[in-house]
Parts: C-alpha cells; structure tokens; sequence
C-alpha cells in the first residue's frame, strides 16, 4: 500500500474498523467503507463513502468497490461465524459448499480473496496501517501474574494456541489449571463472562493461530474487554505478543490498574 490511493474497507463490528478508517485517511488516502456487520456509524463518520452489504454478499461488495476505483481493501471487525450456515450471495455459497473445511482461515483465504482477486483487488494487512497497535512482550500494567497466574498464562497460552489452530476460536479461560471456558463462535466477551462466572480470579488466555493470516482475524483486546473482566473479576489477560492488537491502549491500562488487573504480551513457540 503506497502513495495515495483508494483504500476500501470491509467493515465489522468493534473499535477497529473506524481506527483503520482514520489511519488510512491520516494518510492522505480517500476510504470507501462496506459494513457487513453492526450499525456501522462508527466508521462511516470517518470514511469518506459509505455503504452496507449483506454477509457474503460478495458480488455487491465488489460492484460497490469497483465502482469507487478501490484495487486495495482492508477486512476488520468482528462478524459472526454463525453467518457461515446459510447466508451469502450464491457465488459466495457455491464457493463455500466446495471447501471440504469451513474454518475461518479457509473461507477467507479461498472464497473471500479469491473472489475480489479475480476482479483485480488487492487485500492487505491491517498491520499496514496499524503495526503500532501490536502489543510487545512483558507487563503493560502496573499489576503483574502471581506465580500461580503465570503458570495459568502459561498453559492458557498453549491451550489458546491448539483453540486458534483448530478454528475453534482464540480465547481461552482458566484458573489453576482447569479449563473455564473455550472461545466458539461467541467471541471473546462473551468467553470470559462465561469463563469467569465460574471462579472470582480467573486468567485470560488470548492467541493467534499459527498459520495466522496478517490480513484477516488477527487478535484483538480493547475496553469493552477490559470492562467486561473488571465486571466478572478476572484478574489476569495474556494475549500473544507481536500479534495481537490493542485499542485505546491508553484507556484500557488506565482502567486495567484501577481494576488491579494484569495485562500481560507473551511470546507463543511456533
């Protein structure tokens, strides 16, 4: 990505999409938003043109790219893996039902790029635009794992590690060792809540996948999940150093110290 250029951007829900909008444009480039998910007001106040599309609906998705001259598009935000079991426009579908595995990587990789490749577009990593949102190794906060939590951090890495290889999802809640709670299709928040209500104290366990695709999915921590272990008591989140992003990094280690919770980058063996 180079120059000034159109950039597009196909639009979930979270805090991402709009700091990517805003990037791209700080940048001198003119951005043109396609939202699949939410209410996408977020990020058509920062965009310079705005739309919406169905999930799959790749053939509106590409129309609508073309016809803004975008050769380059960034994909962000969070959509639910439920939206894989029925919808989608019927190139989507009828590339869908020849992928013998369905998991994330797969969909994107052979459907979704495929798809806007063959009408020359171009998808590029969020990290282009946003590498100085990665989080390094050691403690972000002034609260740091008790020897007891980082033998959690240690297994709940490894763990979210096998979750990500395996599509199941990229979070993982423990406690002692024992298993809370395994991200599927309902995302992280709803993970550690469910995780956390089983015991007060709970660590976070956050990975990428080791075949991770810089361009889609890459792991992501901001407030709301900073809020959402404050309000269940979880005590300590790892997530994997060098790959994972942090939003409002400065609201979300303010309000991590005055939860006395630890946040903590780990490097993860490949």
């Amino acid at each position: 990505m180079g120059g000034r250029e159109v950039i597009g951007l196909i639009a979930g829900e979270g805090r991402l999409p709009p700091l990517l909008a805003a990037a791209a444009r700080s940048l001198g480039h003119r951005v043109v938003a396609i939202t699949i998910e939410g209410d996408g007001a977020a990020v058509a106040g920062v965009a310079d043109a705005s739309y919406r599309a169905g999930f799959g609906e790749m053939q509106r998705i590409i129309d609508l790219l073309t016809s803004e001259g975008v050769r380059s598009v960034l994909v962000a935000g969070r959509v639910s893996r439920a939206r894989l079991v029925g919808e989608g426009d019927v190139a989507f579908r009828e590339r869908l039902r020849a992928l013998g595995d369905r998991g994330d990587q797969k969909v994107f990789r052979q459907v979704v790029v495929d798809l806007l490749a063959r009408a020359g577009i171009t998808v590029v990593s969020p990290l282009d635009l946003a590498g100085r949102l990665r989080v390094s190794e050691g403690a972000l906060t002034r609260s740091v794992p008790t020897d007891e939590e980082r033998e959690d951090v240690r297994v709940g890495m490894r763990l979210a590690r096998t979750a990500a290889a395996l599509e199941l999802g990229q979070t993982v809640v423990l406690k002692r060792g024992i298993v809370l709670a395994v991200e599927a299709a309902e995302g992280t928040d709803e993970t550690i809540r469910r995780g956390a209500a089983f015991a007060a104290g709970a660590v976070v366990a956050k990975a990428a996948r080791p075949d991770q695709d810089p361009r889609f999915d890459l792991p992501v921590v901001g407030l709301q999940t900073i809020e959402v272990m404050a309000g269940s008591g979880a005590r300590v989140l790892a997530v994997e150093a060098g790959a994972t992003l942090l939003l409002d990094r400065d609201e979300c280690l303010a309000l991590a110290d005055r939860s006395r919770i630890a946040i903590v980058g780990v490097r993860v063996p490949v």
